[in-house]
């Protein structure tokens, strides 16, 4: 996989990629405007939970390829934390967690990274085991990027940003949620979406919403949510991705540092 940097992937990315998903068209019929293969990454650090799911990755990967014109590979590939060289390759890095993070070297590398253009999308897994208390984990999240990266600030994302309609329309701005068991759990769902804000470019999001549960049916900690959950999660990852590469939002206001 070579270096891609965002700014790099951008002037690969066809201009008209969203319009013409939009307008429904099939995506056989723009194979041509595929640019460059574009790995999609999972951030290794010391938790060892942080290639849980990875193994149904692939799922996700041909969702992006069925659904949209990105040439995503197939596989998945991690990006240590220690390697700033190998995080630079991917625009976009899925993480289980940054609050984990406490050495300078991994939090200096992900500081930079976001500071070139990178992406981290944060999304804790639904699993109590894994994630016990909801609320501990976004504060270590928000402690990570306060010490790590205190120039950001952390916002609540509102139902009405574009995030949730640039590509797939998320229903009532709500980003979808599993749950252990299929049973409500009020301790993450009265959570939407937070923002990672550098000036007004969006540079990570940070999820209590187990996506990359939903779309899981193939390892050995499957998706125990609703059908339709799976779908309902790629396509907001879809959402993310697209939004994160596009760019051009507005600053969003509300920070909880």
């Amino acid at each position: 996989m070579n270096r891609i940097t965002r700014a790099h992937f951008l002037k690969l990315l066809p201009a008209a990629f969203a319009v013409c998903a939009r307008l429904g068209a099939r995506a056989a019929d723009y194979d041509s405007l595929r640019a460059e293969s574009v790995g999609w990454a999972r951030l290794k650090t010391s938790s060892p939970n942080w290639k849980r799911h990875a193994g149904a990755d692939p799922t996700l990967t041909k969702f992006f390829r069925d659904e949209t014109t990105l040439n995503i590979d197939p596989i998945w590939y991690q990006a240590d934390v220690d390697n700033l060289d190998e995080l630079c390759r991917y625009p976009f890095l899925f993480s289980q967690g940054v609050g984990v993070v406490t050495e300078p070297v991994g939090q200096n590398n992900i500081a930079e990274y976001i500071r070139r253009g990178g992406f981290v999308l944060v999304d804790a897994c639904h699993d109590i085991h894994v994630t016990p208390d909801f609320d501990q984990f976004l504060s270590q999240q928000i402690e990570f990027y306060s010490a790590a990266l205190p120039e950001a600030k952390i916002v609540s994302l509102p139902a009405t940003h574009e995030v949730y309609r640039c590509f797939f329309q998320i229903p009532d701005g709500r980003p979808p949620h599993t749950f252990m068991n299929n049973i409500y759990d009020p301790r993450k769902a009265r959570h939407g979406l937070y923002g990672v804000m550098l000036g007004s470019r969006m540079a990570g999001i940070i999820s209590l919403c187990g996506w990359q549960c939903g779309w899981d049916h193939v390892t050995e900690h499957p998706s125990p949510s609703p059908v339709g959950t799976d779908v309902a999660c790629m396509r907001m990852v879809v959402n993310i991705y697209i939004d994160a590469m596009m760019q051009g939002g507005e600053a969003t206001s509300g920070g909880i540092r």
